[in-house]
């Protein structure tokens, strides 16, 4: 197989990605032969964030973890996060802080407006928000990365948007691809279905910048009246009863009124205080990602906040989770 006619190939097929059929071991070329190229597997790579809410500037701080079990079968190259809205918005913000972006694609204005960092602007600097409207990270160089059995973190999305559960593309890289190619006999054949590493891409969710309504929210039920219901409202989950994988994780995105007092505020997962876990800030928001094992997890939250009276109440929460 001639690299430079796969290199085209492999262009084309990124246009049409999602549309091909499923993963396969062997490729068949055009003139009856087929040949063998190794399965690019990276089931079980995650992406996982870390949410912090600057009150002074009014700005989130999504910090990424890109996870590579020692399982998969290649290196993980780059991954996506949505970032689509509905809102149009000035795309460029001094506010945000970044080190690297590449303006000369302009994604949606309804994208959500982020500044982007990079830890590394020499292995991963190609970094940036694309045209239609996602972040994306990539290693520079296939040998940086990421091997099976690593981590790394330091990706960070700035936002003035609150976390809402996004949707994120992790993708491997086609280095092995190309030693099968080259160690090949060479051909002019043309593969029968054009190749992409996105048939083995990893589709997930992760936290991300999001444009949330009050429609969106759970108010956790129970409390009255409704202004005390809303000291404490949910993103993630929706409902107090939860149906969940069993030994799995679950992020809680809790989103708190404008006038709780902070310093009342309390947690506890199955009777352990966890307090300190979370940062309550009047009209901020929370992600925590709690472990699920195998019975039943029930998560309480309460904070005081302040009426439109002037009087106090109290909204307190038990979200509960069943191992399915």
């Amino acid at each position: 197989m001639n690299p430079t006619r796969f290199l085209i190939v492999l262009l084309a097929a990124l246009l049409v990605a999602g549309t091909l059929p499923a993963q396969t071991t062997a490729y068949p070329l055009d003139d009856g032969t087929s040949i063998q190229l190794p399965d690019l597997t990276i089931t079980g790579s995650t992406l996982t964030c870390d949410v912090s809410y600057d009150a002074a500037r009014a700005v989130y701080r999504y910090a990424y973890t890109l996870n590579a079990p020692i399982t998969n079968l290649a290196p993980v190259r780059s991954f996506r996060i949505e970032l689509t809205g509905n809102t149009a918005r000035t795309q460029r913000d001094s506010s945000l802080a970044e080190n690297i972006r590449r303006w000369s694609v302009k994604q949606p204005t309804t994208t959500i407006p982020v500044g982007v960092t990079s830890p590394d602007l020499t292995q991963w600097k190609d970094c940036s928000v694309s045209a239609d409207g996602w972040a994306y990270c990539s290693a520079s160089k296939w040998m940086y990365s990421l091997a099976p059995g690593g981590s790394r973190g330091g990706f960070v999305l700035e936002s003035h948007q609150p976390p809402g559960i996004r949707r994120a593309v992790i993708l491997p890289s086609i280095h092995g691809w190309y030693e099968a190619l080259n160690a090949a006999p060479a051909s002019d054949a043309e593969f029968v279905t054009p190749l992409s590493e996105a048939n083995f891409a990893v589709q997930t969710t992760t936290v991300g910048p999001s444009e949330i309504t009050d429609a969106d929210l759970y108010d956790g039920g129970g409390q009255q009246p409704a202004e005390v219901n809303k000291f404490l409202r949910y993103a993630s989950p929706l409902d107090n009863r939860n149906k969940v994988p069993a030994n799995s994780s679950y992020t809680v995105l809790v989103y708190y009124g404008l006038t709780i007092t902070p310093s009342t505020f309390s947690a506890s997962l199955d009777g352990v205080d966890i307090t300190s876990r979370f940062h309550p800030t009047p009209g901020g928001a929370d992600a925590l990602k709690i472990s699920i094992g195998t019975g039943t997890t029930k998560l309480h939250l309460s904070v005081v906040g302040s009426k439109a009276s002037g009087g106090k109440g109290t909204d307190s929460d038990t979200l509960t989770f069943l191992p399915q």
